[in-house]
């Protein structure tokens, strides 16, 4: 059943603000993006004391995996949740979840408690995310919606740049707990100031308008969501544990991601042929070729994005011994650019009124920043690093928000929320994908090159922290030998992100750009549609 804006299921949640309306809203909406993102790297630092606190081992990888399987897996059904309870409401129950969750993780005793935690953790924070863009995309035009993207995505670069120094700095001030609870005020500080500031939603539906949850709760397809979920959970299981040839091709791997496929082929027939409001409306594929683009090619970005997060720690400690304030240190000037390409890039959209020259800029800068990162060695010098940080930065900043903002600008208002809950699923299915093909690349590279001196469990423990080297009682000799291996794997790796970036450039190079101004859009849109 195809659902139009006419369609009595869903608040009409549309109404672009004033500028001094938006003045008020829009910290809210950065804080709230702030701490989701701290939330996700303030642990990065933590995770040695939290293994040795734990007695976690080699398997405290896992704390990141069980977060990004739910955070994933949440992605499509909570655009349409919000579409039917409303974004305040939506933001305000992600945020609580969000918070309980670190609040649990702090007091968690055993491995399987935390494990547990960070996976509620992350239902709340992948919410986050999509919402607060799908919020942005109701208070603000087209035109605006560039600029005010711009803002928040400087708020994620705080997030992403200082998330693993303050949780440095607490773990070892005052224990690795506070890595999580910190974030639990923050939570409540952004709770209040958002249900203060956001304006409230005047529903037109006759049945939205029922207070009663029981009728909303009908509305959501709730076949298609288990599905979805169960299936992106099979899926996620194996992709996040790859990191060997003999992982990646185990029974039970090969068996949950087959019986993922099949899932999520079943979510399919079960959205176009059955649900009266689905979460992946067919029509989202149908708008036209550069909408189809910019969503693929978030398959790219997530992959080269997460990947880069996944292995720069893992050459800046083991290959230069840096330690993790030193490497912190040395990733801030991809962080900083970041947070200043987002916001230069939301005031350059909105003032040209177009987004293609600003994404195709990002994907030459990534490319050849994954170009020069391939003859990175122990001896690179310092100012190549920062220099290649910084290209990194801009081809994140032109990527991230701008991408959505194009998406936007050729598709309709109302698909908004299923679209941006689209284009978050993807990237982040690319960012899973990507880090797990890096740990395998780099895994069997490692396992080639040291198989002769070490065991096969030695080797996986290697790839799967960025530790090892100063915890274990390697000669040097050793050492050595196992640095080489590194330099080689990661040269590979970093080859591999090179290959991706290029495609991705190739994909901008195709688009068509349509503008911010609606009515161009609309005049647009008609005309792809009689074709």
């Amino acid at each position: 059943m195809k659902m139009d804006e006419t369609t009595p299921l869903l608040q009409n949640q549309s109404h672009s603000l004033p500028q001094k309306r938006l003045l008020f809203i829009f910290p809210a909406l950065a804080l709230v993006q702030f701490t989701s993102f701290l939330d996700q790297t303030a642990i990065s630092t933590s995770l040695p004391a939290i293994a040795s606190a734990l007695d976690v081992g080699a398997s405290i990888s896992l704390v990141g995996t069980s977060f990004l399987i739910t955070s994933t897996s949440i992605q499509l059904i909570n655009g349409r949740l919000s579409d039917i309870f409303g974004r305040k409401a939506s933001l305000v129950t992600a945020l609580s979840i969000m918070g309980a969750g670190n609040l649990w993780s702090g007091f968690s005793t055993s491995p399987a408690q935390l494990f547990v935690s960070r996976a509620f953790s992350g239902l709340g924070a992948g919410a986050i995310n999509a919402l607060v863009q799908i919020a942005i995309a109701d208070i603000t035009t087209l035109e605006q919606r560039g600029y005010y993207f711009g803002m928040v995505g400087m708020a994620v670069a705080c997030g992403n740049g200082l998330g693993p120094l303050v949780g440095g700095v607490l773990t070892q001030a005052v224990g690795w707990q506070w890595a999580f609870w910190f974030v639990c005020p923050l939570c409540v500080i952004a709770i209040g100031y958002l249900m203060s500031v956001w304006p409230t939603s005047h529903s037109r539906s006759p049945i939205t308008s029922d207070k009663r949850t029981w009728h909303k709760l009908k509305l959501v397809d709730w076949a298609g969501a288990w599905t979805s979920m169960f299936s992106i959970v099979l899926l996620l299981i194996p992709i996040s544990q790859c990191r060997s040839t003999t992982s990646c091709t185990s029974p039970a791997a090969v068996s949950m991601f087959t019986a993922g496929v099949t899932l999520f082929a079943i979510f399919l027939v079960i959205e176009w042929r059955f649900a009266k409001l689905p979460l992946l409306p067919a029509q989202l594929f149908l708008y036209n070729r550069s909408t189809n683009i910019l969503l693929g090619s978030n398959i790219f970005i997530g992959w080269i994005y997460w990947g880069n997060l996944f292995v720069l720690p893992l050459y800046l400690q083991n290959v230069r011994g840096s330690s993790p304030a030193q490497a912190g240190v040395l990733m801030l000037p991809m962080v900083i650019t970041h947070g200043l390409t987002s916001g230069l890039t939301g005031v350059l959209i909105s003032l040209l009124g177009n987004y293609k020259p600003i994404i195709l800029t990002g994907a030459i800068c990534w490319t050849l920043g994954a170009l020069a990162k391939t003859y990175f060695n122990q001896v690179t010098p310092i100012w190549q690093i920062i220099i290649i940080g910084v290209f990194d930065g801009v081809g994140v900043g032109c990527s991230l928000q701008p991408v959505l903002v194009g998406i936007f600008a050729g598709s309709d208002t109302k698909d908004r929320a299923v679209l941006t809950s689209l284009r978050n699923f993807i990237r982040d299915m690319g960012g899973a994908t990507g880090t797990a093909v890096s740990g395998a690349i780099l895994g069997n590279v490692l396992f080639g090159q040291l198989k002769s001196r070490f065991s096969e469990s030695l080797i996986a423990k290697l790839i799967s922290s960025a530790f090892v080297l100063d915890e274990m009682d390697f000669t040097e000799e050793e050492k050595d030998m196992i640095i080489r291996a590194y330099i080689k794997g990661l040269n590979t790796v970093f080859f591999s992100f090179a290959v991706i970036a290029v495609v991705h450039l190739c994909c901008c190079i195709c688009l068509q750009d349509y503008g911010l101004k609606q009515q161009r859009q609309k005049n647009l849109q008609s005309e792809e549609r009689e074709q």
